[in-house]
């Protein structure tokens, strides 16, 4: 399983509903902090853990506006892609997938890094 914190699960043994607040280990094995409701904190093995939702935060206004920003170089490396391979002598079809793998690369790059800077999960 793999948990972020801030995911919320429920402890098989008392159903109770908690995040996860953070990881430890000892000589048993891992174990995942749970922040209960009342403020408390209690370690549990991680085999006793039901997911029951994920963590995500709403994306701010720096995130939106690259992503704004993504979607028109997309468009305009699309076109670029398109025009050039129309004046090289192809047909519609290859002009075609040409923008189309121009506009690829550009979200293929976005969604890496937002791969690389979105939380981390942890197996468990």
């Amino acid at each position: 399983m793999q948990l972020a914190i801030g995911d919320v699960v429920r402890d098989r043994g008392d159903m109770a509903l908690a995040t996860v607040a953070g990881m430890a280990t000892n000589a048993e094995g891992n174990l995942v902090a749970l922040q209960l409701s009342g403020g408390g904190v209690r370690l549990t093995a991680p085999y006793d853990l039901d997911l029951v939702a994920r963590h995500s935060q709403p994306p701010s206004a720096a995130h939106t506006v690259v992503a704004v920003l993504v979607l028109v170089v997309a468009l305009a490396a699309a076109s670029i892609g398109w025009r050039s391979a129309q004046e090289l002598g192809a047909g519609w079809p290859l002009a075609f997938l040409t923008g189309l793998g121009c506009c690829t690369a550009v979200k293929l790059a976005y969604d890496s890094w937002v791969r690389l800077t979105r939380p981390r999960r942890f197996r468990v």
